[in-house]
Formats: structure tokens, C-alpha cells, sequence
């Protein structure tokens, strides 16, 4: 009887052994599946968080970009005017000069007409003063 106690006992441990083996193939392959399907999950979850990075990084190029061009339009826009103000200002200061020029030209013509004339007067006077001299030398 112990030959069929461990004839038993032997079947016993081998289909312990086979449900062991079973429950532990069952229990892989569910963890497997499991796993499978986080790295799936967690692999999509990266590449939408990688395209809202890029999506985020190109619209703020974008914004800096348009940024940088109103800034750039501004100044154009300052430079402009400035160049202009300083172009009214040098026509202004050339005119200013022609017109102080022209000023001195005329007050220097006026002073030397009239030194002329004090002169041609001294001339005259001078003359007179020579005619009378010789005219009494000569009576």
C-alpha cells in the first residue's frame, strides 16, 4: 500500500506542480500584458508631452519673433522721424547762417559806403583846404 500512497502522493505533487506552473505562466503573461500596456500608455503620454514642448516652444519663438519685429518697426519708425527733425533742424540752421550772413554782408557794404564817403568828404575837405592854402600862396 505505500507503493499506492506514493503513486499518489507522487500524482499529487506533479499536478500540484503542473497548477503551479500554470497559475505562474497565467500570472506572467498577465503582468506582461500589464506592463505592455503601461509602457504603451506611459510612451504615448511622453510624445504628447514632447509635442505640447514643441508646440509651446514654436509659438513662443513666435510671439518673440513678432515681439522683435514691432520693436524693430518702432525704432525704424523713431529713426525716421528723428532723421527728419535733424534734417528740418540743418535746414533751419542753414538758413538761420544765410540770413546772418547776408546781415553782415550788408552791414559791412553799408560801413564800408560809409567810411567811402567819410573819406571822399576828408578828400574834399582836405582839397579845399589845399585850393585855399594855394591860393593865397599865389596872390
Amino acid at each position: 500500500m505505500s507503493d499506492v500512497n506514493e503513486l499518489k502522493a507522487q500524482k499529487y505533487i506533479e499536478s500540484e506542480s503542473r497548477r503551479y506552473e500554470s497559475e505562474l505562466r497565467k500570472l506572467r503573461a498577465e503582468n506582461e500584458r500589464g506592463y505592455t500596456s503601461e509602457v504603451k500608455n506611459n510612451e504615448s503620454q511622453m510624445k504628447r508631452m514632447r509635442e505640447d514642448y514643441e508646440t509651446k516652444i514654436a509659438n513662443l519663438k513666435n510671439e518673440q519673433e513678432q515681439k522683435l519685429s514691432q520693436i524693430r518697426d518702432r525704432m525704424s519708425k523713431n529713426l525716421n522721424e528723428e532723421n527728419q527733425r535733424m534734417e528740418q533742424e540743418l535746414t533751419n540752421l542753414k538758413t538761420t547762417h544765410q540770413e546772418q550772413l547776408a546781415e553782415v554782408k550788408n552791414a559791412q557794404k553799408n560801413e564800408i559806403t560809409e567810411i567811402s564817403e567819410s573819406h571822399k568828404k576828408t578828400l574834399d575837405v582836405a582839397k579845399q583846404k589845399f585850393d585855399k592854402e594855394k591860393s593865397k600862396l599865389q596872390a
